[in-house]
């Protein structure tokens, strides 16, 4: 295993080289004041002493390239990310056949799983605000790591009923969850003061990695529950965390020898410039339309239910149906990096969302087994539909994860990046529970399915319901937006301003 490591780092180093010439070369950079976050031009942050500029404004973007060691370091992060999917199909059989749980129960425990990831602000601004032994983001992937490792062998030994598994899910949810935020404050340092081009690239990298880990454990975890139990499974699970305590040891992360020389926040201020950035309706609009989106009602757990009793797939063909939905969200990635990094968010959503709905609403023809009317067998329809609706909802996802990158105030890179993504997350968390409801409402259980008809149809035709709202999204680039006016302390030898001066990032 540590062989197969070493060589894979071997062969992100050596890719990390490949995608040079994607990136932009950092010294190319115009550094003309009238420019915009979403421009070709470096976005260049002044500090203002009343209405006029000083001549020797201060320019605390970080543009030193990133190296091959960062590249790896994130992209590994977001790897075992997507290799933790390997537990996804034996978490399902798991408190299906082992512990006899009911599809609104199994859908219900799987959002609780997901808190962590509507508390990323928290995992953020810990790691923004609070140092360990000077550090902001070695310590944390190590503690991730040991957090992830320890609840999925806790998980394989000593749960024995639904609610002590939900919360050892819960441990583990959190530190990928760590992880996946030190990732992308990393990302976000980058990114700043950068144009849209090269945010979107540094994006489409950093989450083809995710997409990569996704592929190998998708058909990989189905196929290991043939050979083995599905605690067997939660043990290889936790290997994977644990190799961050490793690549703690090489994470790029300067540490704060001087921490008087560095802009400061404390906790009340912090908290003051979070809700000044998210109060601007040019980020306010947006994150709450995203929350609309994601809490229109899901089907959640009740399709592994329908595949299981009523069409029968094993767990090789249920590895393999993933298999085909993570391979299509690496061509989804690939295909807004080429093509819709520069078109306008607003389209993308739109159309993404409505061709979200009719491809839902074709499930209808599945569990009126029309499609055998059509010669379409079941596996092949299923494969199909996950096939289309991956690449579909990575392309939705995809404007959210670059605006959110480009929003992030100095400082509060983890915090502010970690914020919006978390709207997203809630809004999924909540559309669960509401698809929860729906199903103990309609009498979906794992013995009767007679109206999972019904809860296919109200959830698929609700996500339209949020275009309403459509005109949240800026029809222009939505990257030119203002960032908040962060106050930081003043020491003239060290760049930073007086307390009450306002640091103003130009048209961020």
């Amino acid at each position: 295993l540590w062989l197969g490591l070493w060589l894979f780092g071997r062969s992100c180093c050596r890719s990390a080289k490949l995608f040079a010439p994607w990136i932009p070369a950092m010294g190319d950079e115009t550094t003309d004041e009238k420019t915009s976050l979403i421009g070709s031009k470096k976005v260049v942050p002044q500090r203002y002493d009343g209405d006029e500029a000083p001549d020797n404004a201060v320019d605390q973007f970080d543009h030193t390239p990133p190296t091959n060691v960062f590249y790896f370091v994130t992209s590994w992060i977001l790897f075992v990310e997507g290799v933790s999917g390997l537990s996804g199909l034996a978490v399902s059989f798991f408190y299906k056949n082992t512990l006899g749980v009911s599809p609104a129960l199994l859908t219900s425990i799987s959002s609780v799983s997901s808190i962590p990831w509507a508390m990323k602000p928290v995992f953020g601004f810990i790691s923004d605000g609070f140092p360990i032994f000077g550090y902001r983001r070695k310590p944390y992937i190590f503690l991730a790591g040991v957090l992830g490792g320890v609840s999925w062998f806790l998980m394989s030994t000593v749960v024995a009923d639904p609610w002590s598994g939900a919360f050892f899910l819960l441990l583990t949810s959190t530190g990928i969850c760590v992880g996946n935020v030190i990732s992308e404050a990393l990302v976000v340092e980058k990114s700043r003061g950068k144009d849209q081009e090269f945010a979107s690239k540094l994006q489409s990298i950093i989450w083809g990695a995710q997409a990569v880990g996704s592929v190998l454990a998708s058909w990989t975890g189905g196929w290991l529950l043939t050979v083995m139990t599905d605690r067997n499974v939660f043990l290889i699970a936790a290997v994977f965390p644990l190799t961050w305590v490793l690549l703690a040891l090489i994470t790029p992360d300067k540490k704060l020898e001087n921490q008087a020389n560095e802009p400061k926040l404390d906790f009340k201020e912090k908290c003051t410039v979070l809700f000044q950035a998210v109060s601007r309706p040019e980020i306010a609009y947006p994150c709450a339309f995203i929350f609309m989106l994601n809490a229109t009602p899901a089907t959640g757990a009740s399709w592994f239910f329908f595949y299981t009793d009523v069409l029968h797939f094993d767990s090789e063909f249920m590895g393999t149906i993933n298999l085909i939905g993570s391979l299509c969200t690496l061509a989804g990635v690939i295909l807004f990096q080429q093509f819709l990094k520069n078109q306008q968010f607003r389209g993308i959503l739109l159309w993404s969302t409505i061709i979200s709905t009719l491809l839902g609403l074709s499930q209808l023809l599945l569990i009126f087994r029309l499609n055998h009317k059509m010669g379409i067998p079941d596996g092949v329809f299923c494969l199909g539909e996950s096939a289309i609706l991956s690449v579909v909802g990575w392309i939705n996802t995809m404007p959210i994860l670059v605006l959110a990158a480009r929003l992030c105030p100095k400082g509060m890179e983890g915090t502010m990046y970690a914020f919006i993504m978390s709207v997203n997350n809630f809004g999924g968390i909540v559309g669960s529970q509401i698809g929860a409801l729906l199903t103990i409402a309609l009498g979906v259980t794992e013995k009767n399915l007679s109206n999972f008809w019904l809860l296919v149809l109200i959830c698929n035709a609700s996500t339209v319901l949020p275009l309403v709202f459509i005109n949240w999204i800026p029809r222009d680039d939505p990257m030119e937006v203002k960032a908040p006016k962060v106050k930081v302390d003043d020491d003239p030898e060290s760049g930073a301003v007086a307390p009450g001066t306002e640091v103003h990032y130009q048209d961020l």
